[in-house]
């Protein structure tokens, strides 16, 4: 008798933990999501400052040190980014395919990568949103270009979200074409090489 009231007490214990944890994971998933709207709206917000900027701004004339390091560091993470992309990309596919497919293939090694890699991403991504990059355009249409395939790859690894990012994907991708379009009648801003390069490689 005493054993079965100890397993019914074992049993509640697990069950408390359980939905303590799922508690937890489902606040945490709920901040992410929070996050990733108030990234995309900040960046949404820079193109329209940029949109009505005034002309005598001079524009990316001015960089500080922690700018400087934090843009290196997206940009060391985004090369990382790119050549697992590649690697995971093959012939006759296309990179959603491909990447849904892992899980097919308890690709578990690729998987990790990826989600560590998009999540560190996505957290630099964040905290330059939350700077005034208005006036660096050419860095801002990167990372716009950046954040919309690291939504196509939230899309395959998180089933359960995958509308959210789905939906998102076509935001930042609209938000492309906004800038894109902005670029297009300032001849002062010219698209350097590297980052020329770089957004090819993630839109190929």
């Amino acid at each position: 008798m005493t054993d079965y009231i100890e397993e019914q007490y074992i049993e509640l214990e697990y069950d408390d933990i359980f939905n303590d944890w799922y508690e937890l994971e489902g606040v945490r998933k709920i901040k992410e999501l929070s996050r990733q709207l108030r990234t995309f709206f900040n960046y949404k917000t820079e193109v329209i400052r940029y949109r009505f900027r005034s002309n005598s701004i001079s524009i990316e004339n001015e960089t500080t040190t922690k700018f400087l390091t934090q843009k290196q560091k997206v940009e060391s993470l985004s090369h990382e980014f790119i050549t697992l992309l590649k690697k995971v990309k093959k012939h006759g596919q296309t990179l959603e395919e491909e990447i849904r497919s892992l899980y097919y293939e308890n690709d578990k090694s690729h998987i990790y990568k990826l989600s560590t890699l998009t999540e560190k991403l996505s957290i630099l991504i964040h905290i330059f949103s939350e700077e005034s990059i208005y006036d660096h355009p050419r860095f801002l249409k990167f990372i716009v270009v950046l954040v919309k395939n690291i939504c196509l790859v939230k899309k395959c690894l998180h089933a359960q979200f995958s509308e959210f990012y789905g939906e998102l994907e076509i935001n930042y991708n609209n938000l492309e074409g906004e800038l894109e379009s902005l670029l297009e009648k300032t001849p002062s801003v010219k698209n350097k090489k590297p980052i020329k390069q770089l957004e090819g490689r993630l839109t190929s």
